[in-house]
């Protein structure tokens, strides 16, 4: 069978980037092969609008030459949605299609969009064979808008060979595109008490996004405890999560974060919030800490609970690492994924 992976550049920024890189390193089954198809890649206007009308051209060609099987199409919201959309009108009856639903704030897109758009939208998601989202609060969301059937498959992270957590770290770090979303103003709400509690311990932005905005705010209310670290590529990635304490990701909206795995496998403990499918990997007082998004007295009073307690940072940091090793691991997910392209097929 021959399934042909449509979605950035595996190189490229975001978490849908980093899904497609695992599948290009992990993914080996004898039925199968995985061939990808660029739509999006990182540099200017011209380099992201050359790949999407490469794409778009190419689609038909290819799927008749390398006699596709299965078309896997990653998407998001916005932009990714209309780029992928076009992509799906033209496959549409050329093969099977999987539409796998990375967005993490569809349903404001969908709700806020006109009722022609909403017609449209509705329209492509009549398209594919089968819908795949991140967890089963976005397939209530998708079974009301589609009656093609929509299968939950959790994101997953390749696995350390041992816990290397170090519980004495005075690192607190955050993964992902720094902004309101993802809470980024939150943690600068609260990081002047923290930095009075634990004069020590450093928090760590790391990502693009808002940081102009987000540094004048540092400036202006004198965070010496708060660095931005840019976006980081996997080699530096590696020894920042050898040396972190805890991940805190107070989202407003999400799908279910790579960066939460990523970090779990590793043995770190996340303190987050109730959206999307982070309560899907996140158990409170389990393996980390889950708090209502927008409580920034609740995020104060969890960090300063967690920096207190080792014996709680150790028992969070083992029951991480198993979560990701029995429920998020590359080869269930692998599986997973050979069984939908087979049945898509039936």
């Amino acid at each position: 069978m021959r399934i042909l992976m449509i979605g950035p550049d595996s190189e490229a920024k975001g978490g849908i980037a980093t899904v497609i890189k695992n599948f290009k390193t992990y993914f080996q089954a004898e039925q199968q092969e995985i061939q990808y198809l660029t739509t999006w890649k990182e540099g200017s206007f011209f380099t992201r609008m050359k790949a999407t009308i490469q794409s778009i051209l190419q689609i038909k060609k290819t799927i008749r030459r390398d006699k596709i099987d299965v078309v896997h199409v990653h998407m998001a919201q916005q932009g990714s949605f209309f780029r992928k959309s076009l992509l799906i009108w033209r496959a549409r009856k050329e093969c099977r299609i999987v539409l796998h639903m990375h967005a993490s704030q569809f349903d404001i897109f969908y709700n806020n969009s006109k009722p022609l758009l909403q017609k449209y939208i509705r329209w492509i998601l009549s398209q594919p064979d089968k819908v795949v989202v991140l967890s089963d609060e976005w397939a209530d969301f998708y079974n009301k808008l589609t009656a093609v059937p929509v299968t939950v498959i959790e994101n997953a992270v390749p696995m350390p060979l041992e816990n290397t957590y170090d519980s004495d770290s005075k690192h607190i770090i955050m993964f992902g595109r720094i902004g309101k979303r993802k809470g980024s103003y939150d943690v600068l709400a609260v990081a002047k008490k923290m930095q009075d509690a634990y004069p020590d311990v450093q928090i760590y932005l790391y990502g693009d996004g808002e940081t102009e905005e987000v540094r004048q705010e540092i400036v202006a209310k004198q965070l010496d405890n708060v660095i931005l670290g840019g976006w980081i590529d996997s080699a530096a990635k590696e020894q920042i999560l050898r040396d972190a304490v805890l991940h805190i990701l107070p989202s407003y909206h999400e799908g279910l974060p790579m960066a939460i795995l990523e970090t779990m496998a590793h043995g770190i403990p996340n303190l987050s919030t109730y959206v999307g499918g982070i309560p899907q990997a996140i158990q409170d007082g389990v393996n980390g800490t889950l708090i209502e998004a927008g409580d920034t007295a609740q995020l104060e009073v969890r960090m300063i609970q967690f920096l207190s307690d080792r014996e709680m940072r150790m028992r969070y940091s083992q029951a991480a690492f198993v979560t990701i090793q029995e429920r998020f691991a590359m080869k269930p997910y692998q599986q997973k994924w050979e069984e939908t392209y087979q049945n898509m097929m039936q």
